[in-house]
């Protein structure tokens, strides 16, 4: 009876790893992280069968763009109040500007509105938000330089322990694990080569640097992107910074210094996972070398833990080619779309006589008479709301005060300000305003 349950536990152990050979992890995003920092590591990675074309035929604007060739996310201008299909979109990803699943995460709500139960049932939305701060100059790696010593003695023994591994089942005659050990240390090896010999080309390096020089003389050189999948979804991202260094990051594709070494690594890497899913699927219904994949799925999981450490307490090591930093802002959930529209709009940016405030919000409502009176009662609004402030004089606004429009108005406003003022909003506002030569006084 207990040979009968391991045989059946064996049988089913060989099965494990078979999610993992049918779609594809990581593979994208490793490559990318491999370019953009010498201090990366790689984690294990899993092909399937449509990768082999798309890593045989791969070029920079492919990998650094749309890989899976899906839809791309929106962005629209704050400044210019126009929208493009998001470029580099992995590179924000691993840099943290792209939030996923913000709901799961503790988000800032400063201000529950009072308000009637027919305005309580409008969407939620939750808005992340980034601060790009910049610097005349790269960094230098610094007090990097123990981390980058420890990502190469991480990736050294990735490399090794497979393949010492693949020697004791060469002599064991497990020839099956040869191929999966190898495979291990093969994709180790290629990702610490691209690693080692190819660098971010990144576009607009003589604006921003000219940015950094002028520091946003009258907000001359200010903008603020908002990111989504698609115009009415409950997420928003938004990031704010010199023009120049927002469309190098969202509206110009990355180059990599070189392709061909890229292409050639994409070759090599699908060859090797292509090695690695026919052993997996050879040992499916072999009770003998069941533990064959248990081996391949223990080390696959470990080599998970050191990137993920790495991105946790080092996020900001995906962004280091640019001549800037990232300051973030947990996600701040507003009771309704609106208000995080009226958030967004006083945010720093600058304006065009050209270019109509409210122009980048034509993605959100369309531009009839409907959204031209909300944005004139907006404004209106929130100039008497500052006008009463100043004078202490209580001004009627042109809708009655129980006029169902009025309340809420001044709902959105309230909330779009007590979230402004909130600690974690305003401190690392603050900290953007002076590092872009504002100052504060007008916050």
């Amino acid at each position: 009876m207990d040979n009968s349950v391991l045989s059946s536990m064996l049988n089913i152990a060989a099965y494990a790893p078979i999610v993992l050979f049918t779609e594809s992890l990581r593979v994208q995003r490793t490559m990318v992280a491999s370019i953009l920092t010498s201090r990366s590591i790689a984690p294990a990675i899993t092909g399937c069968a449509k990768d082999f074309h798309r890593l045989w035929h791969l070029d920079d604007a492919q990998l650094l763009g749309n890989f899976t060739n899906e839809r791309a996310a929106s962005v629209t201008s704050v400044k210019h109040g126009s929208s493009f299909p998001l470029q580099n979109q992995t590179v924000l990803q691993l840099a943290g500007i792209l939030r996923r699943n913000m709901g799961m995460t503790q988000a800032i709500t400063p201000y529950e509105p009072a308000v009637e139960k027919s305005f309580q049932t409008r969407r939620e939305t939750l808005v992340h938000l980034s601060f790009v701060i910049p610097h005349k100059e790269a960094r230098g790696k610094g007090g990097y330089c123990w981390l980058e010593a420890v990502c190469w003695t991480v990736t050294f023994l990735e490399f090794a322990v497979p393949i010492a591994l693949a020697m004791w089942m060469a002599i064991s005659h497990h020839f099956t694990g040869i191929f999966l050990m190898t495979a291990l240390s093969l994709s180790v090896l290629l990702l610490a080569l691209l690693r080692s010999l190819t660098r971010p080309i990144i576009a607009n390096q003589g604006e921003i640097s000219k940015s950094c020089n002028d520091r946003a003389k009258g907000l001359s050189t200010l903008d603020a992107h908002v990111i989504a999948d698609h115009w009415n979804d409950k997420y928003l991202n938004v990031v704010c910074g010199y023009t120049s260094h927002l469309h190098a990051l969202t509206n110009i594709p990355l180059q990599v210094n070189r392709p061909h070494l890229l292409l050639w690594t994409g070759r090599g890497l699908a060859i090797v996972l292509l090695v690695q899913v026919a052993s997996l699927a050879s040992l499916i219904g072999d009770r003998s070398n069941a533990w064959l994949s248990l081996s391949w799925l223990a080390i696959y999981i470990v080599m998970l833990a050191p990137p993920w450490i790495l991105n946790v307490y080092h996020p900001e090591l995906a962004y280091e080619s640019y001549t800037a930093t990232l300051t973030k802002v947990p996600p701040i959930r507003f009771s309704c779309r609106t208000a995080a529209l009226v958030f967004i709009s006083r945010l720093p940016s600058s304006s065009q006589a050209h270019v109509e405030k409210w122009a980048w919000t034509n993605v959100f409502m369309p531009d009839n008479e409907r959204r031209k009176l909300w944005q004139a009662q907006v404004d209106e609004l929130d100039l008497l709301t500052l006008e009463n402030k100043d004078s202490g004089a209580e001004k009627q606004h042109p809708l009655k005060k129980d006029d169902p429009e009025y309340l809420k108005l001044k709902t959105w406003l309230r909330e779009a300000s007590a979230v402004y003022h909130h600690p974690e909003v305003l401190q690392p506002l603050l900290a953007y305003r002076r590092s872009i030569g504002l100052g504060t006084t007008s916050v």
